[in-house]
């Protein structure tokens, strides 16, 4: 199984290979097989609420729903052949979007009759998606790649993971409470709006797909060989750890991986207090070429996606320097086309 989403703690909708689509509603103890009318293999599925949901393939297949999944029909996607899909949330029955590759994703308004193309200033394969309320929302990809954003998608800011392996499926209780599944039995959880995401214990190995909350402590996750995994404490393995890995004592500018790079890199720093932060990009000679960041930051560590087409870098040695109230390090780092 690739996808889940549950809308409350009893009913759910699981998808996967050859059309399969199943639904549940007593929490996920029992499953029934609905009818997709496809063979595809479908990458994952959100209801947002009861009646509405749509199901995406990697092929741009979408499928969607409005009596909840007892009869599902196609969307016409001929215009956006040159996209494969990973994901897709709706906040409601109207306003949607779909995770590509090349760090692009689309958005509809009209439940999906037309999608507007938009980026996130990262190129790489986007792998699951989840929006908390209408403004704040996460996207995970590839690398253990995390995005944030705080607009409704307009922005997206990166987070620090901690792990170089693929994150495939999010999902958020409310602005503080996500949980992150990925590769090899991989489960990350926040409760501070992603400032920190924290290890937890899964006890398998398998990769899990994706993962739904019905609340901050119903959730299930779902992977590998049909591997179905169930919550209901929120999923946290060990809360002392995570209260102590909040803390952040030190100011930190960290080396960017990749280095030398092409065509993108991620720069990671941390901040010990609630401090401005200016994050900038210079050349050879000097000159300042971009600025990553330049805003009011709390206590945390970070991450930053810098990509060649954003700061219209050429070939060649370039500076990056973090100033955050008295901390001022400059690093190098080397862009090779």
């Amino acid at each position: 199984m690739w996808g889940v989403s549950f809308v409350n703690e009893n009913f759910g909708t699981a998808v996967g290979d050859a059309g399969t689509v199943l639904n549940t509603t007593d929490g996920g103890t029992q499953w029934n097989l609905q009818s997709s009318g496809t063979t595809k293999n479908f990458e994952k599925v959100h209801f947002s609420d009861v009646n509405n949901g749509t199901a995406v393939d990697y092929d741009t297949t979408v499928i969607r729903t409005t009596n909840g999944g007892s009869t599902w029909s196609f969307q016409i996607t001929n215009l956006l052949f040159r996209y494969s899909f990973y994901d897709v949330f709706f906040t409601d029955a109207n306003n949607g979007i779909i995770i590509c590759n090349n760090g692009e994703f689309l958005k509809t308004s009209d439940g999906g009759t037309n999608w507007n193309i938009q980026s996130t200033g990262a190129f790489t394969r986007l792998l699951g998606v989840h929006f908390c309320d209408t403004n704040i929302g996460y996207i995970v990809a590839e690398g253990g790649l995390i995005f944030k954003t705080s607009d409704g998608g307009n922005f997206w800011n990166s987070q620090i993971s901690g792990v170089t392996s693929g994150l495939f499926g999010v999902a958020c209780s409310n602005s503080n409470l996500g949980t992150i599944v990925g590769w090899g039995g991989k489960i990350l959880s926040t409760t501070n709006g992603g400032l920190n995401w924290i290890p937890q214990t899964s006890n398998t190995t398998k990769a899990l797909y994706s993962v739904s909350f019905s609340d901050s402590l119903h959730g299930i996750a779902v992977g590998q060989d049909g591997i179905i995994l169930r919550t209901t404490n929120g999923g946290v393995s060990s809360i002392e750890n995570e209260k102590n890995s909040f803390v952040v004592k030190e100011f930190m500018l960290k080396q960017n991986y990749p280095n030398p790079f092409n065509p993108n890199t991620t720069l990671q720093y941390a901040i010990g207090s609630m401090q401005f932060v200016m994050l900038k990009v210079y050349d050879i000679l000097g000159n300042e070429i971009a600025t990553l960041v330049n805003e009011e930051k709390p206590t945390g560590s970070y991450n930053v996606q810098c990509t060649i087409a954003n700061v219209q870098l050429s070939s060649g040695i370039y500076f990056y320097q973090l100033k955050a109230g008295s901390f001022l390090k400059t690093k190098k780092m080397v862009i090779l086309k």
